[in-house]
């Protein structure tokens, strides 16, 4: 077991099962819906926002990997930025939970958060916006591209590198439940597999 010692008290997180190490805006809100239907407790960072300082302060400010770990508690799978750049932590902390690398097209990735980060042109924060892959979605510069997409590539190459093929599924949205819910060990469901986009809604 791994334990916390959080301000309300023990904690136990033995019920972490699953988190996505995809990047954001590659089907993380769609992913969270699924795992509603898979009966399982999902917390996606985009939809908490109040859990994400521990993870910042962690990740980029020499902050408390328990507090970081400790916004878990409750949860069963997680998702979204910055949770996708923990995975060796969460990995060495639940010998049992596994990993899903959900993936899109580079390019169309890329495209899609420029879109959605048009009305945002002051991202500084490492922790937001995939800053801390060298981003920059505002009015991008071709060199500006060309970093981000390396960055992209790279984490997608090292999380499957560093994480073992059985404790990985890489991912498609097109490949629907079955390889899913085969490598969740559960029934596929009757449901029509979700898709979300509330910052396009």
């Amino acid at each position: 077991s791994f334990w916390i010692w959080p301000m309300c008290g023990l904690v136990t997180l033995d019920a972490f099962k699953l988190l996505d190490v995809g990047a954001p805006r590659t089907g993380t809100q769609s992913f969270h819906d699924a795992m509603k239907i898979l009966n399982l407790n999902p917390v996606h960072s985009g939809y908490h926002m109040e859990i994400r300082p521990a993870l910042c302060k962690y990740l980029f400010r020499n902050g408390s990997l328990d507090d970081a770990l400790g916004v878990l508690d409750g949860f069963d799978a997680a998702m979204d930025e910055p949770f996708m750049l923990m995975y060796e932590e969460i990995m060495a902390a639940f010998p049992e939970a596994k990993f899903v690398l959900t993936i899109s097209d580079a390019e169309s990735w890329f495209d899609n958060y420029v879109e959605l980060m048009r009305p945002y042109q002051n991202v500084t924060d490492e922790c937001t916006a995939m800053r801390s892959w060298g981003c920059i979605f505002a009015s991008p510069t071709q060199e500006d591209r060309d970093i981000c997409l390396r960055n992209y590539h790279r984490h997608n190459q090292r999380v499957q590198e560093i994480i073992p093929p059985e404790r990985l599924l890489v991912y498609n949205w097109s490949d629907g439940w079955a390889p899913l819910a085969h490598f969740l060990d559960v029934a596929i469901p009757a449901e029509t597999f979700p898709h979300e986009d509330f910052w396009r809604s």
